[in-house]
């Protein structure tokens, strides 16, 4: 860190010398991921899906707030900060959804379609990812709009909204962040 963000510490850490690495958080929830599925007692099946798309939430939500938080609130707009907001709340609800399932299905007997939790926690994670969904695209769409990204990037941004959020939510709002988070401009809002 410089001495200059040292002085000031409304400065996000941007820029290529301080951002590279940031690409290297995508790498982040796989990991717990595959951690996850190692790690779960036998025996595997529908029940560890479920947990380790719980924990791959919990790294994917934990990596979109410090990027967001290294980026620095100030130089959030009110409205991307709220899809933001949506995005978190959405996957809040995925990962209790699938803890919900993963406990249903662990602790029922026979059929774990009729457990209970289980019919609830994929009603739950499917709000999610609706709300995923909605905030992903409302960021791109800021981001887009205010001239906070080119819009080429913002369209990239776009289209990574529809890789289902079940699969790997906000990718499209951390492709954003990161590009927030590395180019020297930031997400501050450019000048036609």
């Amino acid at each position: 860190m410089s001495r200059t963000q040292v002085l000031k510490p409304d400065l996000p850490i941007v820029g290529s010398r301080h951002g590279r690495w940031a690409y290297g958080a995508v790498l982040i929830p796989p990991i717990a991921a595959v951690l996850t599925l190692l790690f779960a007692p036998d025996p595997h099946g529908h029940w560890s899906e479920h947990l380790w798309g719980a924990y791959f939430d919990v790294a994917q939500l934990v990596v979109l707030v410090v990027l967001a938080a290294l980026i620095g609130p100030r130089r959030l707009s009110v409205l991307l900060l709220v899809s933001l907001g949506v995005v978190a709340t959405g996957i809040v609800f995925e990962i209790i959804g699938n803890f919900q399932v993963a406990d249903s299905i662990w602790g029922t007997r026979g059929n774990p379609g009729f457990g209970d939790g289980y019919a609830q926690g994929h009603d739950r994670a499917a709000a999610g990812d609706q709300l995923v969904i909605v905030g992903g695209l409302a960021f791109a769409f800021v981001a887009g709009l205010t001239r906070r990204v080119p819009l080429k990037v913002a369209g990239l941004g776009l289209l990574m909204v529809v890789i289902p959020p079940w699969l790997w939510p906000g990718t499209g709002v951390l492709m954003l962040l990161l590009y927030g988070l590395t180019s020297e401009a930031g997400l501050n809002r450019r000048t036609a």
